[in-house]
C-alpha cells in the first residue's frame, strides 16, 4: 500500500491516533465538576454537554448548557470554561492496537507528528497518551504561529527538512480532508486519510486539492505492503 519510496510516517494527532470523542468526554467531565452545584450533579451535567455536543450547535456547547441550568452565558463566564476546558489534564489512553502499531513501524520508518491547536492542550494531548518516545520530530503548529496552522505547507517543510528526507520519501496520515492534505499534496507527499468511525469531523468536504491519495479504516493497513517485519 505504501510506495516504496516512503522512509517516514508522519501523523495527525485528534482522530488519527486516538478518537477525539475521548478528550471531549474527559474535558467535559472537567466542566461538569465546574457547574455541579446542589440541583445538578456532575453526571447529569456531563451528559447535557454530551448531548449537546452530539446535536450541536458544537460551538456553543457551553452557552447552550448554561442556559439549561439557568445560568447567564456572557461572554466572561463561557472564556473561563473554555480555558478550563483546553488546560485540563486529560484521561486518555492509547488504544494498544496503535502501541503495537507505532511500535513496529519504528523500526523501519523515521516517524513525525504534525498537529494543529492550541499549544498547551495538544501537549498535554501527547503527554496523557505518552506518546513522545515513539517520535523522531513533533511539530506543534502553534509553536511556529497561527498563521502556520494547517493547511499551510510550513510545518511539513519542517518536518522533511529536519528529518532530513524528500517529500516523495514522506507520508501523511490524518482525518480531516478540509485541511490536512492540502500541503501535502502540494509538497509531493503521500497521503492517506484514516476513516474513524466515531471522527469528529466526519463530513468535513475537501478541496479540489485537498483529497488524499487513499483511505483507510484502521491504521494496521499501513502494514500492508510496507517492509516492515
Amino acid at each position: 500500500m505504501l510506495p516504496d519510496t516512503i522512509a517516514a510516517l508522519i501523523f495527525d494527532l485528534d482522530d488519527t491516533l486516538y478518537p477525539e470523542v475521548q478528550y471531549v468526554r474527559s474535558g467535559f467531565q472537567v466542566i461538569a465538576a465546574r457547574l455541579a452545584d446542589t440541583q445538578h450533579n456532575q453526571d447529569s451535567i456531563c451528559q447535557m454537554l454530551w448531548q449537546t455536543f452530539q446535536t450541536g450547535p458544537r460551538d456553543r456547547v457551553f452557552n447552550t448548557v448554561l442556559q439549561q441550568l439557568d445560568r447567564a452565558d456572557e461572554p466572561q463566564v463561557i472564556d473561563e470554561l473554555v480555558g478550563v476546558y483546553r488546560c485540563h489534564r486529560p484521561r486518555l489512553q492509547l488504544e494498544s492496537e496503535v502501541h503495537t502499531l507505532l511500535a513496529k513501524l519504528k523500526h523501519n520508518y523515521k516517524l513525525g507528528l504534525i498537529t494543529d491547536g492550541f499549544l498547551p492542550t495538544q501537549q498535554l494531548k501527547v503527554e496523557a497518551l505518552s506518546l513522545e518516545h515513539f517520535f523522531d520530530h513533533i511539530i506543534y503548529t502553534e509553536q511556529l504561529g497561527r498563521q502556520f496552522w494547517k493547511p499551510s505547507p510550513k510545518a511539513f517543510e519542517l518536518m522533511a527538512q529536519d528529518l532530513a528526507l524528500t517529500p516523495a520519501q514522506c507520508a501523511y496520515i490524518a482525518d480531516n480532508p478540509a485541511k490536512d492534505f492540502i500541503a501535502p499534496n502540494q509538497l509531493g507527499w503521500f497521503t492517506i486519510q484514516l476513516l474513524r468511525p466515531d471522527r469528529v469531523h466526519p463530513d468535513s468536504i475537501p478541496p479540489a486539492n485537498g483529497q488524499p491519495r487513499i483511505k483507510i479504516n484502521n491504521l494496521s493497513e499501513l502494514l500492508i505492503s510496507s517492509h516492515t517485519d
